[in-house]
């Protein structure tokens, strides 16, 4: 369970309590007189921005009085608010001209103004009796290399001229007049939440930083540490305080809810041997506490519900008072003696110290926020927020759901079915009627809102699992611009954890820039809000250069590739189409039947490879087969001439004369047929061997 509580602070002299809460969406400011028998001052007081910083402070040219303190409430904005819890109104609003939310303000005895820092490491002085900004200069300007952002500021008088100590993670004693840095303390690696000089001696002032163990006792004269105070847990506050004489006393809050106390913290403890090496020394410097502090419940009501920590500490003369939170929201008080009254120490052990629950019946309606008319009061310390991942009850519920299915008869599950069926009906009808994406988009958005507000990141992984573009975007313009920059940075969060899921969430930062993106450039210390963003995306955006490069030489090499398949394939149909061959089967017949012979069939094939070299050889051919036919047709007129001699029937007939004409005219016939052939054959082979 985490405590609505941001800050709790003690006013100067030791009388109020100033705490901030949170109530639903907006930041509160109550002060609570220590004293039960003094009334709580009228503090209903709400801030419309976000608060980051909170102390207390006088009014310039006044008396330091009760009368006169104020509430310097340093907002996200960039503002500071002098709040007056006695008159509970706004006395002024200082407006930083940087308008970078505020880191932490001081009022300062020595100079009598007051004194703030922001995250751009600015450092404006205001007068408190005018409001009015008196300077205001930059600590990044004085060193060389560019610090991280200011935490603490506080004054101290060194060399009798006021100067300021502002703490980083380091702590800088800064000239006011000149401006300039005169010293540098090496602090804490994690940035510095307490800077508290001591006013009995202005030569130290101690500092602890966030999730560390260890608060330092610096001396600015011999800018070193002269004490390590060492706790069991990591520090959140400290108090410094003492009787006005020789015995002093250091409080520390950790996280687990103790006060660690630290008996005469300024005394240096004596060495056990007289030459101590530089090891022994060493350790000398570092102390752990003396005792502890602890509030605790009776063994008779003690619940592990209770969580009595305490939340706010200050040291009022020879006492120390605790406070602690009742029902996560009711401060109360405890007095503890550190010293008694024979100027003995009193914390010298662990000490529980046992608290009773209170009785919390309200007798009048404003007490406690309580109504009396009211059945049953409202215990904010029951409130237990949980992860949601927790599904037992949910499982336990489908099973008793899944045993009431099997013991339905046949009859009841048909009623069910039809009336299931009838229902979807009429929801199908009522959506066609008033629109399914407005109700759909309206219930994202209010469960987004939800979850952003109430930082329930179960809840909100459940909307970010939407992928649908439309439902998206109408869920984002439906959403509160203040909002738009917590969804942001919850975006940026997973994006760095899981650097996977920039696909499924890129469609939610596209639509938050587009629709809020004029609200959001109009925003203060938006480069502060987004830096996560920012880093996130501007360490993607220096690949894109790289995957493009990468991307061209694939597509070149895929390219590259394409083309020399297009080559081998073309290769592959020429080569079958070169070796093609042409088939005759009467050569074929021939050659098996020893008419034509291998050296015949050889010319016959390179007759056919010639073919293929050109079309000028094959008008050659061409021209030679019609001679030859001319030849031939020349050849048969002759012989049909011869052949149309008259021939009488009767052989005997003829003359002697006539029958030797007669076959004289058949000799010649038969030579001039051998010749033709002759010349047939002889024709041919010289053919061949041109063509060959």
């Amino acid at each position: 369970m985490t405590s609505p509580l941001l800050y709790a602070q003690y006013d100067p002299t030791n009388t109020y309590l100033a705490s901030a809460i949170v109530e639903l969406d907006s930041h509160k400011i109550r002060v609570q007189s220590i004293n039960a028998a003094q009334s709580s001052l009228n503090t209903a007081f709400k801030l419309s921005s976000k608060l980051t910083s909170m102390s207390w402070g006088f009014l310039s040219g006044s008396r330091e009085s009760i009368e006169n303190e104020f509430i310097a409430l340093g907002l996200s904005s960039g503002t500071i608010q002098i709040y007056s819890p006695f008159s509970n109104e706004v006395l002024a609003e200082l407006v930083t001209p940087a308008n970078l939310s505020i880191t932490d303000f001081h009022y300062s005895k020595a100079t009598s103004t007051g004194w703030s820092c922001d995250i751009g490491g600015n450092i404006h002085e205001w007068d408190l009796s005018t409001f009015s900004l008196v300077q205001t200069f930059s600590i990044n300007d004085f060193l060389v290399e560019n610090s991280e952002p200011i935490s603490k500021i506080s004054t101290v008088k060194y060399e009798q001229v006021p100067h300021l100590l502002v703490a980083t993670h380091s702590v800088y004693l800064v000239n006011i007049t000149e401006r300039q840095v005169v010293k540098t303390f090496p602090a804490h690696i994690q940035p510095v939440n307490t800077l508290q000089p001591i006013q009995s001696n202005p030569d130290l002032f101690f500092t602890s930083a966030i999730n560390d163990r260890f608060i330092n006792l610096y001396s600015i004269s011999k800018v070193a540490t002269t004490s390590i105070f060492v706790t069991e847990a990591p520090v959140i506050s400290v108090a410094f305080g003492g009787n006005g004489g020789d015995h002093t006393v250091l409080s520390a809050i950790t996280e687990d809810g103790k006060v660690e106390v630290f008996n005469d913290p300024l005394v240096e403890q004596a060495s056990t041997t007289s030459t101590p090496s530089r090891k022994k020394r060493r350790q000398a410097q570092s102390r752990t506490s003396d005792g502890t502090l602890q509030i605790t419940r009776p063994a008779k009501e003690a619940r592990a519900t209770d969580n009595l920590n305490v939340t706010a500490i200050t040291v009022s003369g020879e006492t120390i008072v605790l406070t602690w939170l009742e029902n996560a929201s009711l401060p109360y008080f405890e007095v503890v003696h550190w010293l008694d009254s024979s100027k003995g120490l009193c914390i010298t052990s662990n000490k529980s110290i046992e608290k009773s629950k209170p009785d919390f019946t309200s007798t009048v309606h404003s007490q406690y926020g309580h109504d009396v008319a009211a059945t049953k009061h409202y215990n904010e310390g029951n409130a237990i927020v949980s992860d949601g991942s927790n599904l037992r009850d949910l499982q336990k519920d489908s099973d008793e759901e899944d045993d009431e299915e099997e013991e339905e008869s046949l009859a009841e599950k048909l009623d069910k079915l039809s009336t299931e069926q009838a229902q979807k009906s009429k929801k199908s009808t009522e959506r066609k009627k008033f629109g399914v994406g407005s109700n759909v988009t309206a219930t994202l958005t209010i469960i987004l809102s939800q979850a952003l507000k109430n930082n329930d990141h179960s809840l909100l992984e459940t909307v970010l699992s939407n992928r649908d573009p439309t439902v998206i975007q109408n869920t984002i313009s439906k959403l509160d611009s203040g909002l738009a920059v917590v969804l942001l940075d919850r975006l940026a969060e997973r994006i760095a954890r899981q650097t996977s899921r920039f696909d499924q969430l890129n469609f939610w930062l596209k639509w938050i820039i587009i629709i809020h993106g004029g609200i959001l450039t109009s925003l203060p210390n938006l480069n502060s809000k987004l830096s996560n963003l920012h880093a996130i995306l501007s360490k993607k955006a220096d690949v894109l250069p790289r995957l493009l490069e990468l991307q061209g030489r694939l597509n070149l090499l895929y390219q590259q590739t394409e083309l020399k398949r297009e080559i081998i394939e073309d290769d592959v149909d020429q080569e079958e189409e070169e070796s093609d061959v042409e088939y005759i089967e009467e050569l074929e017949d021939a050659q098996f039947n020893g008419d034509i012979s291998d050296d015949d069939m050889d010319m016959h094939d390179d007759y056919e490879d010639s073919d293929m070299e050109g079309e000028d050889e094959e008008d050659n051919e061409d021209d030679e087969e019609e001679d030859e036919d001319e030849e031939e047709e020349e050849f048969d007129g002759k012989t049909a001439n011869a052949l149309e001699l008259e021939v009488p029937e009767d052989e005997e007939g003829y003359s002697d004369v006539e029958i030797e004409v007669q076959n004289d005219l058949l000799d010649d016939e038969e030579e001039e047929e051998e010749k033709a052939a002759d010349l047939k054959v002889k024709a041919h082979i010289k053919n061949l061997k041109k063509r060959k």
